[in-house]
């Protein structure tokens, strides 16, 4: 009997062209986009002091609001956010009809000195304001801290500095401050690479907090040894209901400490625990510093008494409370590298780069209000997707395909039928509906 050869299926010939019109890859920039109009952030941008020609095409808050946009979408290059302006999507909501040129962008940014970089940083705090507003913060934690961020070029202020991971390697040396509540960047300052982190401290300090929420009645300040200085300690004494958490850095500090009153912490044989007053040669006063040491290794081969080698770690607080839970408090400050890292590798801070410190500076900004948005909206709206990454919220809520269709007059956005997070992302795209602030 002969067989029959005829096969269930035919693979089938795929032909390929570039014919299709009004598909988006970034479905989720509706949402995005919704949340900026609500926190009013375009029409704060468009206040910048930015000297001007008459004849200008493009606003300046839409043009800074699109280079966020592009950031929270994945751009991570200026020439890729002048491909994201071709976006049917984007061209919608800002009404574009034609690209907007990479030049076009950097030539708006290097008009832009420290005047509109601090314009902008008020933009943020703003912003913030309106948040916490709506959260009713009473308690919050700042993290401060400082990072290093490798360039490859001949950028105005990036020269070589510490850089423990590019050694020798050109750099900024940005200085960072975290609201623990939200995890936003509520300041940021971009500085040359060879700039010693406690530089300008007291006055980034200050700063901070002219930007905090109204809403914040008691704060902790929590920062790493580079932050160790009498002027920033005298700056957050001044202000009423906050305490502080700085690391000790003293050249001499591991003899400062083997001379202290040692206690022993019950059912923790190789730890110790001190309090004690002291003041640096520089300070004006004394203040109180809490201690633990643990124990790394006792020598007894060829000593008549053993001798004990300790790990120290010592903290300048105003907070009462027993040193080993001062030493666990500032550990949890750990988080906030990862927030770090976030904005650096995620958001693209000092990746989108001219040959112009300032609109570099204006850059930064964006990549930290693109960030600030990410997890202000999240908070707001799903806190499952607010203890994600950015990238994997961009991943599955912005980077969505979709189809804009027009009918009877109206604009519809279709995406893809059976997505598996539909629901999820119909929830946040609703609740963005419904904030008010």
């Amino acid at each position: 009997m002969k067989k029959n050869t005829k096969k269930n299926s035919e693979n089938q010939k795929i032909h390929a062209d570039f014919s299709a019109g009004a598909l988006t890859y970034f479905s989720g920039l509706k949402s995005i986009h919704k949340f900026i109009d609500k926190l009013g952030i375009r029409k704060q941008l468009d206040n910048i002091s930015i000297d001007m020609h008459h004849n200008i095409i493009y606003e300046t808050g839409n043009l800074l609001s699109i280079i966020i946009e592009g950031i929270s979408c994945g751009m991570n290059r200026i020439s890729k956010l002048e491909n994201f302006t071709l976006d049917p999507l984007l061209q919608k909501l800002y009404n574009l009809s034609d690209k907007i040129s990479s030049s076009t962008i950097t030539n708006r940014l290097k008009r832009c000195e420290m005047k509109q970089c601090s314009e902008y940083m008020q933009v943020i705090g703003n912003s913030s304001q309106k948040v916490h507003k709506k959260l009713r913060t009473a308690e919050d934690m700042l993290d401060l801290d400082s990072s290093v961020k490798t360039v490859y070029g001949n950028q105005q202020g990036a020269v070589k500095g510490f850089n423990e991971k590019k050694r020798g390697a050109k750099s900024y040396h940005p200085l960072l401050g975290f609201l623990n509540s939200t995890r936003e960047c509520l300041l940021s300052w971009l500085r040359p690479g060879d700039t010693y982190t406690a530089n300008g401290s007291g006055e980034f300090i200050k700063q901070a907090f002219s930007m905090l929420p109204g809403s914040i009645n008691h704060l902790l300040v929590r920062a790493d040894s580079g932050f160790f200085s009498d002027s920033m300690l005298s700056e957050i004494e001044q202000r009423k209901n906050t305490d502080y958490l700085i690391k000790v850095k003293l050249r001499n500090l591991e003899s400062v400490l083997s001379g202290q009153d040692w206690q022993e912490v019950p059912g923790m044989k190789d730890v110790q625990i001190c309090d004690f007053e002291y003041s640096p040669k520089s300070w004006k006063k004394s203040r109180h510093f809490s201690a633990v040491r643990f124990l790394r290794e006792e020598i007894t081969d060829g000593v008549i008494f053993p001798v004990k080698i300790w790990d120290y770690f010592c903290y300048c607080t105003n907070i009462v409370d027993n040193p080993l839970q001062i030493h666990k408090l500032y550990g949890d400050r750990g988080t906030s590298e990862n927030w770090i890292e976030n904005v650096k590798n995620q958001m693209f801070a000092g990746q989108l780069l001219t040959n112009d410190f300032w609109a570099n500076e204006m850059l930064w900004l964006s990549s930290i209000m693109a960030y600030n948005i990410s997890v202000w909206m999240r908070k707001l709206t799903d806190l499952a997707s607010w203890h994600e990454e950015p990238a994997t919220f961009r991943s599955w809520f912005i980077q969505l395909a979709g189809k804009i269709v027009r009918t009877c007059r109206q604009i519809h956005l279709k995406m893809y039928e059976a997505y598996y997070y539909k629901e999820r992302w119909r929830k946040i795209d609703e609740a963005v509906d419904m904030l008010c602030f």
